[in-house]
């Protein structure tokens, strides 16, 4: 499982940076979601099965102060050039930027905070997305905050869920197999 506990006054320190008022990290965590055998799973791991319109992966932050926070930054870093970043290239409004190499999107936002301090955001897999290691990196208020890195590997190199196989027990007159 991925979930880390760390602050941000740790960070801070650490990069020899100091800010009052700089908003606490309490967990994070980083989620991969699909459909298999017919049902929808969420884990908690690093690896994302390059299955266009079906893996999303969504990484949560819950926050000690979210009153305090006032925008955040999400950096996604893939391996190597995206040739077609579809809308998010082309659509000032989105809040998207892409970098000149067409390796990282940049979106700056309002996080909505639920009220026990989470908050997310998340990515959908496309087809020509690239395999390999990617980097989401997530800064509040201009300090960085939490980095989660994670691989996309082909459907053959993932390993699935084990399925759940029916008991015979559970058979009834009008459930047959």
């Amino acid at each position: 499982m991925l979930v880390r506990t760390v602050t941000v006054a740790a960070s801070i320190l650490a990069l020899g940076v100091c800010s009052a008022g700089a908003a606490e990290m309490i967990e994070s965590d980083f989620q991969v979601t699909f459909q298999y055998g017919g049902v929808e799973h969420r884990l908690s791991e690093d690896r994302v099965p390059l299955l266009a319109a079906n893996a999303c992966y969504t990484w949560w932050i819950q926050l000690a102060d979210a009153q305090a926070v006032q925008s955040a930054e999400e950096r996604l870093i893939l391996p190597e050039p995206l040739a077609d970043w579809g809308d998010l290239s082309t659509n000032p409004d989105d809040g998207v930027e892409i970098s000149a190499d067409n390796t990282t999107a940049t979106s700056t936002f309002v996080p909505e905070i639920a009220s026990d301090g989470w908050f997310s955001k998340g990515w959908c897999v496309a087809a020509d997305d690239p395999l390999g290691p990617h980097r989401i990196e997530v800064s509040i208020d201009g300090t960085p905050i939490d980095t989660f890195e994670f691989d996309v590997v082909t459907p053959e190199d993932y390993t699935w869920p084990a399925l759940r196989q029916p008991d015979p027990r559970e058979r009834s007159v009008l459930d047959s197999w």
